[in-house]
């Protein structure tokens, strides 16, 4: 499928072929065609009856990997693994090729591939005949597109039939490739024939933008001698085999450099560099490692971990550089470097944006032609469990389309897309331009791994914003009529596709303490209880009991009503019910909060150790008076029998604020200028003797 606006190739219709022979390229392969008296002979093979029907094919993918009985000699190297391309090729890594198709040999997006015929072929649409099939022997391996016709932008979205072969044989290691049938035009008219190396610069190009006629076969010859010494190694991977994006939390845990060296070329090597470096966006060193590599054989690869570990503590985009060097005599350099993109989220925020694009889209969006296709990009978050809440978007421009934002698992085979976990429809008339936040449907907890956000067009003339920016991802996806591939140009563009988190809501309440009563307080009346409460989660908290109990007595339960509780408040609670001591004895007074889905029982309780007591006499029954009442700055108390009394102050609630002993027969003038104006109670003690009486404070 062709995508539109970005999309502005223009091609002339070649000439039939003509030509009957060509190459050498730089290893040594040369082709020839049934046109050449020692070509090839055209002879069909029909493994319809007897190969094995391809699934999965639609429009711009692979489907893959299948694993061949032997190894298919290729180039300088040996291939088991190949990629099934709905345009017409075989890709030995796998990755997508898609219309506008580079020419043979193209350094960089997908290498080592076969294109048999790749063109903008389409396996989609009601009533399309187009079939594959695959059968795979021990000396040779045939893939038969049968009936395949071009994409066309209009219905029902095919055009033309195409029925070619790919034969590889084992053996002789050439490739043959006969074409049935051609009929029709494809799109931009841009079809490629060729095989190209893993290393992009080495190829062999049979032809570009010219139709096969029927009854056509070429033949690709592997060459007997090459004296090409190809020195070569790559960076594989960084991270993790893909080198896709990562979220990385700040001030988390450090991200430690891991990167992968493979030898792409046919000679040992020795003594070469790998070297590792994450930079900011304006290039400043955050971790450097190099490693030298002693000895590497052709073919085989090494995993090297750097020594130290990041830790990020900037939120912004970063990025991970590996970088090869010191190899003589190296015939490809510029696939020496590889960067992987590292964002780093506050994940301590209360809601955190989860995308690999920039600020900037270019004034570049991107939709299909006909209007049934969408792009995805892969978010995996870098805490569990993540509390998804809404996905994010920008729309470049509509003229009047809707979308649909999805959510999927990645419980696919192979970590593929898999259960649909939220869909959400944008209207025509919703489908606004700039940034747009969809809530989802209901939040969704991620656990482990991640998912893929997909939007997908309800129309033509819809676009979505794109970032032409580097650092990549290398996670996007383009889904067309349903079917799901690796974007065409993942390798140097993003979408405006993203997630968007919030903190998981923790629900949680507790007392933490108690206002005016303290361990070993004596508390002999009628007292009030009040406690602190406080939320300890992130969510406001409302609707919750308070309750308190005096050792094994009764529990005295009173709703919250106040306002609800933001994260982190702390409120005194008064409970309506006094608490009247009943017994002369120590124990606990507790006080706790009740509340559905608490997160953490242990903090929900309070206690202090008081000492209780009852039958308490009134001072005046002993003869006691207490002058002047009110009193201002002194409270003088006579009467008080010979020995020796401890005087205790409290308040209304019970809590004692002064405490003095005094020696009696005699008068004794108790200081109060300290205390606020209100009403207190003076207790005496003598001997387990207890008397009490009120009194005021005015000024």
């Amino acid at each position: 499928m062709k995508r539109i606006p970005t999309l502005c190739l223009a091609a002339l219709l070649s000439a039939p072929l003509l030509a009957a022979m060509g190459g050498p390229d730089a290893y040594g392969y040369i082709w020839k065609d049934s046109n050449e008296p020692d070509g090839p002979v055209f002879s069909w093979i029909d493994i319809t009856a007897t190969g094995t029907l391809i699934s999965g094919l639609g429009d711009d993918n692979v489907v893959g990997p299948f694993v061949m009985q032997s190894d298919m000699p290729f180039y300088w190297y040996q291939r088991k693994f190949l990629w099934i391309g709905s345009n017409g090729y075989i890709a030995f890594g796998g990755g997508n090729i898609a219309s506008p198709f580079p020419a043979i040999p193209t350094g960089g997006g997908v290498n080592d591939y076969i294109a048999a015929m790749a063109c903008d072929l389409n396996f989609l649409g009601a009533g399309n005949p187009a079939q594959c099939f695959y059968q795979d022997e021990p000396n040779r391996t045939i893939i038969s597109w049968v009936n395949v016709p071009f994409w066309s932008p209009t219905a029902p979205t095919y055009t033309g039939s195409n029925t070619f072969q790919l034969i590889m044989n084992k053996l002789d290691s050439s490739i043959t490739v006969q074409v049935l049938e051609q009929n029709g035009l494809t799109q931009n008219n841009d079809l490629s024939l060729g095989i190209e190396s893993v290393a992009g610069t080495i190829g062999l190009q049979h032809s570009y933008g010219a139709y096969p006629v029927a009854g056509y076969a070429i033949r690709y010859y592997f060459p007997s001698i090459t004296s090409l010494e190809v020195l070569d190694a790559v960076p594989a991977w960084s991270t993790t085999p893909g080198s896709g994006g990562e979220f990385l939390s700040r001030n988390g845990a450090p991200f430690g450099m891991v990167a992968n060296a493979l030898n792409t070329g046919n000679t040992n090597l020795s003594n070469f560099t790998m070297q590792a470096q994450v930079l900011n966006a304006a290039n400043v060193v955050q971790l450097n490692g190099t490693a030298t590599i002693p000895t590497l054989l052709t073919g085989l690869d090494t995993t090297v971990v750097y020594a130290g570990g990041w830790t990020p503590t900037a939120v912004g985009t970063y990025r991970m550089v590996t970088t090869i060097s010191g190899i003589a005599g190296e015939l490809v350099t510029a696939n020496n470097q590889l960067t992987q993109e590292l964002v780093v989220v506050d994940t301590t925020a209360a809601t955190q944006s989860l995308n690999y694009h920039g600020s900037v889209d270019n004034l570049i969006g991107l939709g299909w032609n006909g209007g049934n296709g969408g792009v995805a990009v892969y978010i995996q978050p870098p805490y569990y469990p993540a509390y998804a809440t809404a996905t994010t978007v920008r729309i470049v421009s509509n003229v009047g389309a809707g979308y649909t934002m999805k959510v999927y698992d990645d419980d696919g085979p192979n970590g593929q897309p898999g259960t649909l976990l939220d869909s959400v429809y944008i209207s025509p008339a919703q489908a606004t331009t700039g940034d747009q936040v969809i809530p989802l449907s209901s939040p969704l907890s991620i656990t482990s791994g991640g998912v893929y956000v997909q939007w997908y067009m309800l129309g033509a003339n819809i676009n979505i914003a794109v970032d032409a920016n580097p650092p990549f991802s290398l996670r996007t996806y383009e889904v067309l009529d349903g079917v799901w591939a690796e974007y065409r140009d993942r390798t140097n563009q993003d979408f405006f596709l993203g997630l968007r988190l919030a903190q998981v809501p923790v629900f949680d309440v507790g007392c933490t303490g108690f206002f005016g009563l303290t361990d070993g307080q004596d508390v002999g009346g009628q007292t009030a209880v009040r406690a602190w409460v406080t939320n300890f989660g992130n969510q406001p908290a409302s609707g919750f009991t308070v309750n308190y109990r005096f050792g094994t007595g009764a529990v005295v339960s009173q709703a919250y009503t106040g306002a609800a509780l933001t994260p982190g408040q702390q409120s005194l609670f008064t409970f309506n019910q006094y608490f009247v001591p009943t017994a002369d004895t120590n124990d606990g007074l507790c006080a706790w909060t009740s509340l559905t889905d608490d997160a953490q029982a242990l903090n929900d309780t309070a206690c202090v150790a008081i000492h209780t007591y009852v039958g308490i006499a009134e001072l005046s029954a002993a003869g006691v008076s207490l002058a002047p009442n009110p009193a201002d700055d002194l409270l003088r108390i006579e009467g008080l029998g010979a020995g020796r009394w401890l005087l205790t102050v409290v308040d209304a609630t019970g809590r004692a604020l002064r405490r003095e002993a005094f020696n009696a027969p005699g008068t004794f003038s108790m200081a109060v200028d300290g205390l606020a104006p209100g009403a207190y109670r003076l207790v005496a003690e003598r001997d387990g003797e207890r008397y009490g009486a009120s009194f005021m404070v005015r000024r």
